[in-house]
Formats: structure tokens, C-alpha cells, sequence
């Protein structure tokens, strides 16, 4: 759960970014208006694909951990299921080594 966390703030840090240089570029840029609007267009293109780039690797992240947790229950439940075998194979006594 928090890897979706950090990659939704990384995300939104792109996107802040992105807005935050572009503001920047039409108040300080000195060049003229169509020169600017094509750096724009450019710096745009960019930061939509680090942010989908960005997006493919937290998809990729999630994915391992989706892995990662399906694996652990696996194990869980077959560590559960091997008790529940015990019990009725031998009763209570013979889980808790009392035999």
C-alpha cells in the first residue's frame, strides 16, 4: 500500500513540476511568442514522457509486489492448511507436542 502512496506523490510531483517550469518559462522566457510556444510544445512532449515513463514503472512496481504478496499467502495458507491436517490427523494434543 504505501508504494502506491509514494508513486502517486512522485507522480503529482511530475505534474507539479511540469506546471511550475512551464509558468516559469512564459514569465522569464525571452523569446519571442510563437519561438516560445513551440519550447512549450517541446518541454510538454518531455514531461509527458517522463510521466509516463514514471507511470510504467510504478505499474511494474506494483505488479512485483502484487507477486510478492500472492506468494506470501501461498505460503500462509499452506502453512495453515499443513496445522489444520495436523489436527485432524492427531487432535489438539499432537499440535501443541504434548503427545
Amino acid at each position: 500500500m504505501s508504494g502506491e502512496t509514494r508513486g502517486g506523490g512522485f507522480l503529482s510531483g511530475v505534474l507539479l513540476g511540469v506546471l511550475i517550469g512551464a509558468t516559469l518559462a512564459i514569465v522569464l522566457a525571452p523569446e519571442g511568442g510563437e519561438d516560445l510556444r513551440e519550447t512549450l510544445r517541446g518541454k510538454a512532449r518531455e514531461a509527458s514522457g517522463r510521466a509516463r515513463d514514471a507511470a510504467a514503472d510504478f505499474a511494474e512496481r506494483a505488479v512485483v509486489l502484487a507477486g510478492d504478496v500472492k506468494a506470501g499467502v501461498d505460503e500462509l495458507y499452506q502453512r495453515g492448511r499443513s496445522m489444520v491436517d495436523e489436527v485432524t490427523t492427531n487432535g489438539l494434543d499432537g499440535v501443541a507436542g504434548k503427545e
